[in-house]
C-alpha cells in the first residue's frame, strides 16, 4: 500500500512537470507561428520586387492603346508602387539589417528597370503573336540577380543562423 506522503511529494513533481511541458509547447508553436509570419511577410516582398522587375515586359507586351489598357497598366503601376513601399517598412522594421538590403535592392532593380519600362511605353502595342517573343529586348543588368542575392540574404533570419551576431553582406 502506498504511503499518503508518498503521495503528496509525487503529485506537485507531476504537475509540475506537465504544466513545465505545456509551457515548452506554447513557446515552440509561438516560435513556429512567429516564423511563419515573417516567411510570409518575405515571400510578399520577395514577389513585390519579382512583380517590379516584370513590369516593364507587361507594358512592352500590351496589345492595344486604348484607354482601358492604358489605365489597367498605370493602375498595375501605382499598385507596385504601394507594394514596395509596404514591403521597404515592413522589412525595415522586422529587420534593419534586411531593410537596408531590401532597399538597396529596389535601387538596382529601379536602375535597370525604369529606363525598359520609359522605352516600353514609347513603343507601339503589338499586333501579332510573333512580336511577343520581344528577342533580348528588357532591362539590362539581370534585376533577377539582384532578387536572389536579397534571398539569400533572408535566409539569415530563420533557423541558426539567425542568432549569427554580423549582417549578411548587401548584394
Amino acid at each position: 500500500m502506498t504511503d499518503l506522503s508518498d503521495l503528496v511529494q509525487v503529485i506537485p513533481l507531476a504537475l509540475g512537470s506537465s504544466v513545465l511541458g505545456g509551457l515548452l509547447t506554447a513557446g515552440i508553436a509561438g516560435l513556429r507561428e512567429s516564423a511563419g509570419k515573417r516567411r510570409e511577410g518575405y515571400a510578399l516582398a520577395t514577389r513585390t520586387l519579382v512583380a517590379r522587375a516584370e513590369y516593364p515586359y507587361r507594358v512592352r507586351r500590351r496589345t492595344s492603346d486604348n484607354a482601358e489598357t492604358l489605365t489597367s497598366l498605370a493602375k498595375l503601376g501605382s499598385d507596385l508602387q504601394e507594394q514596395l513601399a509596404a514591403s521597404r517598412i515592413w522589412v525595415g522594421t522586422e529587420s534593419p539589417r534586411l531593410g537596408k538590403i531590401y532597399v538597396q535592392t529596389v535601387t538596382d532593380i529601379d536602375a535597370a528597370v525604369g529606363p525598359a519600362t520609359q522605352d516600353a511605353w514609347s513603343l507601339p502595342p503589338i499586333t501579332s503573336g510573333n512580336q511577343m517573343n520581344l528577342n533580348g529586348w528588357g532591362p539590362g543588368g539581370s534585376p533577377h540577380d539582384h532578387i536572389t542575392a536579397f534571398e539569400r540574404a533572408v535566409r539569415w533570419r530563420f533557423g541558426i543562423r539567425r542568432l549569427v551576431p554580423f549582417a549578411p553582406r548587401c548584394p
